[in-house]
């Protein structure tokens, strides 16, 4: 895991100072090794968190034998050592991105398609004077780039190209969206100036920085050709491949199934492993369950208290990319991680969107009846709403929305609704610009068993992508920690998607403990689901406090973007941590980032 950087610029020392400074501001992502490479008329930077082959010769860049493709990059190959044996590659070390130049060799950008894992990499073609970029199919890991009046700036991060070439307008299409969905969207930075790299893309640049941008997976991440669907069999491997690592590694435990799921895997490949649970001291706290499947699969077991100091809180939103409603979690948990002295941590993020198990699954069945609801009084459908709010399917304002005449009658608009922060119509007030994302719903809609797909799909692309996995890298690598998902994995979530195919429902929480023949997780699978979660109205009254104080401050520069007049009709103000803490959270989390962004 790594920060990588580079510059397009006919100036070599120009070049060179400006790639260093961004590797500065990243050093966090990578404290072990820090290069810069001068190869034609680009300059390449990397800083390392030695994981794989940790001592110096796995430094980078990585060059090819014909020292034509010099290459950086950020996240983990996991098949590496299967590339190596399938194509017969020369390589010198045991670290995993050296397969990259010397399967570039081999079958040029086709081998990107060939990587199985997450990684951001940036090769230059020395012989062609081209320059490509590439994010993995799921966008675990990010990549930016800014063309400025001398050439171009690449960047993990978006903050460094910032603190490089200067001061940037906000675009008010990712706050409009951040306000609706609670984060800007993957392939959307919240910059004018600035362009991220969508998931599952390459990039190609020639040297007065035109670029070109095409898809890795031609189809998408979701229905990538692979060589088996069987779930048994793609679980035990993605957790196999996730385990491999030359550094302290642990799982984070929760009372879940999910990161109970790569606890039982990896008892059955014999791996004894250090399962941390970052516990809050309220009813929140699963360290008790935690501990219980720990002992069950015979690993060892830590509690660590979740902490949040004024300090923490200053770190946090200087750590913070782009706006988001969710990433204080990922901060308190992987500061937790580091403290205990671990460089790379498992966790089960992705298991809900792989086997469909968030609640609001559970809709899907209930569309046909849905539709019938459209020709009955609204009383009825508040009282509908109200019932089914006590079943856990959504919150009853959500229910009555989604049971009105215009609610959600497919996968996709399902989720959108369940993710809403904002409503649209608020969101358009407040910042003066749409968010709608129709351009990023499904091209088509398919019956049942094809609302399963569409629904993982829209989770996949709302919510996973733009919010969780953006979140684990920022917040992950401020604290020097690699973070691992193998239930983001093309093969995992293809078995699924064939599971659901096959018997025509989705496959649920039990899946995975059916599929691995492990009645314990089938019995976790039916307690009430429970996940990781932030004692945030409690903290709002305390540490977080001074946020909410400083954007109820009309000086705040939260009101250079919104319209502050609007909030207050809107009952927005004051932020309080009551019963709508969230949409006051929405509010101080953004105004926390504007702030860290002009203080820089």
């Amino acid at each position: 895991m790594c920060g990588i950087a580079g510059a397009i610029d006919a100036s070599r020392d120009r070049a060179a100072a400006r790639v260093r400074l961004i590797n500065d501001a990243q050093q966090h992502r990578g404290p072990d090794h820090g290069v810069l490479a001068r190869v034609s008329g680009f300059t390449l930077g990397n800083t390392r968190l030695a994981i794989q082959d940790p001592g110096i010769a796995g430094n980078q860049p990585f060059v090819s034998l014909d020292g034509r493709y010099h290459c950086v990059f950020n996240g983990e190959i996991y098949n590496h050592r299967e590339l190596v044996r399938r194509h017969g590659l020369a390589v010198r070390t045991n670290c995993d991105g050296e397969v990259i130049p010397a399967l570039w060799s081999k079958l040029g950008i086709a081998s990107l398609a060939e990587l199985r894992g997450m990684f951001a990499i940036a090769v230059v073609d020395s012989l062609e004077g081209r320059l490509y970029l590439a994010r993995d199919p799921f966008g675990i890991k990010p990549l930016h780039w800014r063309v400025i009046p001398d050439g171009l700036l690449f960047a993990s991060e978006i903050r460094p190209l910032i603190q490089v070439a200067g001061s940037a307008q906000i675009y008010p299409q990712a706050i409009a969206r951040y306000l609706h969905l609670g984060a800007t969207a993957a392939d959307q930075a919240p910059f004018l100036e600035i362009t991220a790299l969508p998931p599952n893309s390459v990039a190609s640049f020639n040297c007065d920085c035109h670029s070109t941008i095409q898809p890795i997976q031609p189809d998408g991440p979701l229905e990538a050709a692979v060589p088996h669907a069987d779930l048994e069999k793609a679980l035990t491997e993605s957790v196999q491949l996730h385990l491999a690592a030359d550094v302290p590694s642990a799982l984070l435990l929760s009372a879940g199934v999910d990161s109970a799921t790569i606890a039982a895997v990896g008892r059955s490949l014999g791996r004894d492993l250090h399962c941390l649970t970052v516990a809050t001291e309220d009813s929140t706290d699963e360290s008790e369950t935690a501990a219980e499947t720990a002992r069950h699969y015979g690993h060892r077991f830590q509690r660590v208290p979740a902490m949040l100091t004024a300090d923490d809180v200053l770190t946090f939103f200087a750590a913070m990319q782009r706006p988001s409603i969710d990433g204080l979690n990922n901060y308190v948990v992987c500061k937790a991680v580091h403290e205990a002295g671990f460089k790379v941590a498992l966790s089960g993020l992705g298991g809900d969107e792989a086997v469909g198990g968030y609640s609001h699954f559970r809709l899907l069945r209930y569309l046909s009846a849905l539709r019938a609801f459209d020709a009955l009084p609204s009383q009825v459908n508040g009282a509908a709403a109200k019932a089914l709010a006590h079943l856990g399917l959504a919150g009853e304002t959500k229910l009555k929305r989604l049971l009105a005449s215009d609610g959600p009658r497919e996968g996709w608009e399902l989720v959108r609704l369940q993710r809403e922060v904002l409503p649209e119509a608020l969101v358009t007030e407040l910042t003066g610009v749409s968010c709608c994302d129709s351009a990023s719903m499904p091209a088509r809609s398919r019956p049942w068993p094809g609302q399963f797909a569409a629904m993982v799909a829209a989770e996949v692309t709302l919510y996973l992508q733009a919010t969780l996995l953006a979140d684990a890298d920022a917040f992950s690598m401020a604290s020097s920690v690699e973070l691992r998902v193998p239930f983001v994995d093309c093969q995992v979530v293809s078995a699924s998607l064939r599971l659901a195919s096959e018997n025509g429902k989705r496959p649920g929480k039990k899946a995975a403990g059916r599929a691995l023949h492990d009645a314990y997780l089938v019995h976790l699978a039916t307690a009430p689901k429970r996940g990781f979660s932030l004692p945030m109205q409690r903290w709002m009254s305390g540490p977080l406090s001074p946020v909410l104080k400083a954007a109820d401050d009309p000086a705040a520069a939260i009101w250079s973007v919104l319209d502050r007049e609007v909030a207050e009709r809107a009952g927005l103000l004051p932020l309080r941590p009551g019963r709508r803490w969230s949409e006051a959270w929405t509010l101080a989390a953004l105004n926390g980032w504007l702030e860290a962004i002009k203080g820089r």
